[in-house]
């Protein structure tokens, strides 16, 4: 019994995380330093011009991360004691409701679906007489845990030009909740798809855009970490796939896992930000193209699955930090050939649309570099590619604090949006892809 008890205390030490608010004293990067000496630890957030950081500490790093800290002339305060006290609020957050028959029903996006809820829904809009005429779905693969990831097809008659024999129909692809943890994104994607159902007859712009682009929707691809951040840890990033570690040393749950947005095809591994530590919330994966996930969605882009459209751009749905992040990511010196109408289109919907709360720019400038990620690949595909950072703002470090006074005592991180946020964020990103893809068919297809 003694020994079952110690097992119990060392695994609980082991998988324990905590959340710190960091300080250096000087204005110096030293994400690669940390990156190189602590390789399991997660950067949540940072500001740059304050040198301040959020981070994701493993409870066995604290003593020589406390030392590293104080050598540096730094300073820290614990945000979260333990990122499992977190899943309370969460399940809080995403309690089932009764089921509207209606698949257009707010209650399908104003709350945080469970994959099973998900997939309900997902049949409700293929079957329902009010969206069946609109809706196609796409099974595009399997998770390691067996869970189907499934594409919403939102269409209307094709354009004449696209004639059977002739060419193919151009595409939009969107995704959500590719890190387990951004619940926010799955929220956000599911409003888009209601948004465009609800629309596609009634607005002028909604109408064109479906004239001349299919919609894809992939709201969860990420359905078995999303799974786990609802059960077990709230700050799950990757996916759950075991790795070479996890084989023989299961004690430690963090060494489970791919994080897919480091897992695609192009310049992978190759910079700072994606890791080779199983371990690591960043683990790249042994190869790129290793995880399901990916490659079920790098299949779907390249037409390897269904042959009928021609990718055309890519909106990558992520939180936060309220960032309009354009390719490449794994470079500061090298830009994508049309970034300067990339970056011209999205300035103009962030201002417009957006009230200028985006910051809009190439992601490995505006946030930090890192390789293998979804947009850089996209942007090999098709000329227009980027991810949106949900809310919240990254405005001071952290955001439960006012100086020293706690504002909220149960304010965590931006990670813990609330269900509340999914039509406030959704509104805006919806207009704002709208804005976008009809500024391309103005400039391009008219």
């Amino acid at each position: 019994m003694k020994l079952l008890l110690v097992f119990v205390l060392l695994l609980n030490y082991l998988q324990a995380e905590q959340v710190w608010l960091v300080k250096f004293p000087y204005k110096h990067n030293y994400l690669s330093r940390i990156e190189k000496i602590f390789p399991l630890i997660d950067l949540i957030e940072y500001d740059y011009y304050q040198s301040s950081y959020i981070f994701l500490i493993p409870r066995n790093y604290a003593s020589n991360f406390t030392h590293f800290i104080h050598q540096s002339k730094g300073s820290y305060r614990i945000i979260v004691d333990n990122t499992k006290d977190l899943l309370k609020k969460s399940r809080q957050q995403s309690k089932r409701s009764i089921a509207s028959d209606n698949p257009l029903d707010k209650t399908y996006y104003q709350r945080f679906l469970s994959y099973d809820e998900q997939q309900d829904w997902s049949r409700l809009l293929s079957n329902s007489s009010l969206t069946n005429k609109s809706i196609r779905l796409h099974t595009i693969g399997q998770t390691y845990e067996n869970r189907s990831l499934t594409v919403i097809e939102i269409h209307s008659k094709s354009h004449p030009r696209y004639r059977k024999g002739r060419r193919r129909k151009n595409a939009v692809f969107i995704d959500g909740g590719m890190h387990a943890r951004e619940w926010l994104s799955i929220g956000v994607a599911n409003y888009v798809i209601v948004q465009f159902l609800k629309l596609k007859g009634k607005d002028p712009k909604v109408k064109k855009i479906l004239h001349y682009f299919d919609v894809f929707i992939l709201s969860m691809m990420n359905p078995d970490g999303y799974e786990y951040s609802r059960n077990e840890n709230r700050l799950w990033r990757k996916n759950r796939a075991p790795t070479i570690v996890s084989d023989y040393w299961s004690i430690d749950a963090s060494c489970f896992g791919v994080d897919l947005n480091r897992n695609f095809p192009f310049q992978w591994n190759n910079t700072f930000g994606a890791s080779p530590f199983p371990c690591s919330h960043s683990f790249s994966g042994l190869k790129p193209l290793s995880e399901n996930e990916v490659q079920s969605v790098v299949n779907f882009l390249r037409n390897k699955t269904y042959t009928r459209h021609q990718f055309y751009a890519y909106f990558n749905l992520h939180a936060y930090g309220r960032f309009w992040l354009l390719p490449w990511t794994y470079t500061t010196l090298e830009r994508v050939k049309n970034y300067d109408d990339l970056l011209k289109r999205s300035n103009n919907v962030a201002s417009t649309v957006l009230n200028g709360t985006y910051k809009v720019g190439q992601a490995s400038s505006v946030l930090y570099s890192c390789s293998g990620t979804s947009i850089d690949f996209a942007a090999t595909l098709m000329p227009h590619a980027m991810t949106l950072e949900l809310s919240p703002m990254y405005r001071g470090l952290p955001l439960c604090y006012d100086g020293n006074l706690r504002k909220d005592q149960n304010c965590t991180i931006g990670f813990m949006s609330g269900p509340e946020e999914i039509e406030i964020d959704g509104i805006e990103v919806f207009n704002a892809i709208v804005e976008y893809l009809y500024s391309i068919i103005q400039d391009n297809f008219v």
